[in-house]
């Protein structure tokens, strides 16, 4: 079984801080501590239904990938492109599609962007859609 994570930014030094699955979780950078509302299906193991962090309900799935990795991948294969006989794209692309088979599934809130790894997936919680994050005023990278 995965280990359970809720990370998310602490309200004190805006550094990331995260839980077990605990309703109070100290940050390692400030010493802070921060009480997450758990709701009765987090506590129980459940998939998330709201955010513990900041209460919202709108929350999104994606594969737990490092973005910017994610962006190297095909910037590098674009760039040797040229020289591989574009195999390089193929390959890049190949990597991406076993990636997306192999990692796990994360939830994200939209307003706070918690993390939430190890729960089980929400069947209510869709990919990320972009008119759902403009609504919450946040900068998509």
């Amino acid at each position: 079984m995965t280990r359970r994570e809720i990370a998310f930014s602490c309200p004190t030094c805006h550094q990331e801080a995260c839980s077990n699955g605990e309703e109070e979780a100290v940050c390692p950078h400030c010493n802070g501590r921060t009480r997450l509302e758990l709701s009765p299906a987090l506590r129980s193991g459940g998939p998330v239904d709201r955010c513990p962090a900041c209460g919202s309900e709108r929350l999104y799935v994606q594969r737990d990938f490092n973005q910017r990795a994610g962006l190297a991948v095909v910037v590098l294969g674009a760039v040797a492109a040229p020289f591989t006989h574009y195999l390089s794209l193929l390959g890049a692309a190949v990597l991406d599609a076993l990636l997306y088979l192999w990692l796990p599934e994360i939830t994200v809130c939209y307003r706070c962007a918690a993390h939430f790894r190890g729960y089980p997936r929400n069947p209510a919680h869709l990919p990320f859609d972009l008119h759902i994050a403009e609504q919450y005023g946040k900068r998509v990278e």
